[in-house]
């Protein structure tokens, strides 16, 4: 039970300190200390402070792309835009939203990582966990586009810029607009 403990108190400390002061900002003995921990502690749970990162990511990650698997399935209705492509285009915004206004902490890390210079660790870490999400509303694209001929051969820039407005919404903390950015997003599907 102890292992647990200490191993979650370490992951708690690491979110809040790299979300407030970022990942390169903390040091292996501000993570010992704020934990309560030696270094050989921290060594033996995780290797290193890159492993801290692993961890806090790979755990909050699988919960956001558990939740775009439950909401990124598209069901085609052609004949009623309120409940084509528009309807499963919210779902996944409002997904996103709710999840970033229940994990603020993670998801400023995942705000940072987006922006972080792909040679730091944390943008390098966090690559294919963000690639993931990415993967999966890629795929609710193409079988958008299986409907929707217009969309063919744009699925992948899609899944980017659809990503993009959302963490935008988030970071500039504009989320009461989501349907407003949706429909503004649509337009520029079907022009």
């Amino acid at each position: 039970m102890k292992t647990t403990d200490n191993k979650n108190k370490i992951l708690s400390i690491a979110l809040d300190l790299f979300s407030s002061k970022g990942y390169d900002a903390v040091g292996v003995q501000t993570l010992c200390e704020k934990s309560g921990i030696t270094k050989p502690t921290l060594y033996y749970y995780f290797g290193n402070k890159e492993g801290v990162l692993k961890e806090v990511l790979k755990a909050n990650y699988e919960k956001l792309n558990d939740l775009l698997d439950k909401n990124a399935h598209y069901t085609p209705n052609a004949k009623v835009y309120e409940k084509d492509v528009i309807l499963t285009l919210t779902t996944v915004a409002q997904a996103y939203l709710k999840f970033a206004k229940a994990n603020p902490k993670f998801y400023k890390i995942v705000l940072n990582a987006t922006f972080a210079p792909d040679c730091g660790s944390l943008s390098r870490i966090a690559k294919d966990l963000n690639n993931v999400q990415f993967q999966i509303i890629e795929k609710m694209f193409k079988s958008m586009a299986r409907i929707h001929g217009n969309m063919k051969g744009s699925e992948t820039r899609l899944a980017w810029t659809f990503i993009g407005l959302i963490n935008t919404c988030i970071a500039l903390k504009k989320q009461d607009s989501i349907n407003e950015f949706v429909k503004q997003f649509m337009h520029g599907i079907f022009s």
